[in-house]
């Protein structure tokens, strides 16, 4: 089924918008009543393709292992040999088997960048973290992100690792909002507003397992983190004629 803003090119999928040659094109957003942007990746070359096809079989044989006997209790010989492949491909894509959970953290942080970079300047701080949120996260079935949620919570060696990717990741947003501003260096708010989008996509993501166990839909449960967060910057801020000292 060809997603709403893509057409028929014929020898694949194009992008209506920008009319150039796609492997999958997600649904256009909506960044303003003017301004319809598409999040877009151009067909990969045979190499490309074949690369992340393997790196997906991986991935699956891995996840699939860890859901049926515990990430402690599955080696890496066990996941090559799920996926078909050998032990020396596996480490050709990972250097261990902590890094095939993360590894679709670097899917998430693409998709979050780019909704950032894309964001109209004027966008409000808060409206640009929904979007770029969403984005990310669509990025994950919920059966998924149960599993890599719980993966995290029960071992310490992932939960370091995922501590430290996000602290990168702070920095990757911090160049993105300045980008999108135009702007050559981060300055004190933009930095700020980094840690805030971060903040929201660790409450998202984390909560996502949890919406989905309660029937809550991922965009549903995204705004109201959103929401309560925005309520809760306003009531901390000082009321209009009140002295902000008092």
């Amino acid at each position: 089924m060809i997603p709403r803003g893509v057409e028929d090119a014929g020898v694949g999928w194009a992008c209506v918008l920008h009319r150039v040659q796609l492997q999958y094109c997600t649904e256009c957003k909506e960044a303003s009543l003017s301004t319809r942007l598409c999040v877009a990746m151009k067909e990969p070359g045979n190499r490309s393709r074949k690369r992340e096809e393997t790196r997906r079989r991986l991935t699956r044989a891995a996840q699939r292992l860890f859901a049926e006997q515990g990430f402690d209790r599955t080696t890496v010989d066990e996941i090559a040999a799920a996926a078909g492949l050998s032990r020396r491909t596996f480490f050709h894509y990972f250097e261990a088997k902590e890094d095939v959970v993360l590894s679709r953290f670097d899917d998430l942080e693409r998709a979050l960048l780019d909704a950032i970079r894309t964001a109209p300047p004027a966008m409000a701080i808060l409206e640009v973290a929904e979007r770029a949120v969403l984005a990310a996260l669509d990025q994950f079935d919920a059966e998924e992100a149960q599993l890599i949620e719980r993966l995290k919570r029960d071992t310490p060696a992932l939960r370091v690792r995922d501590r430290g990717k996000y602290e990168r990741l702070e920095h990757a947003i911090a160049g993105a909002l300045a980008e999108r501003l135009g702007a050559d260096t981060v300055d004190l708010r933009t930095r700020l507003d980094a840690m805030l989008l971060t903040g929201v996509l660790r409450v998202g993501g984390e909560g996502l397992s949890g919406a989905a166990a309660s029937g809550t839909p991922f965009e549903a449960y995204v705004r109201q983190v959103v929401a309560t967060l925005g309520a809760g910057l306003r009531s901390a801020s000082p009321q209009e004629g009140n002295d902000a000292t008092a």
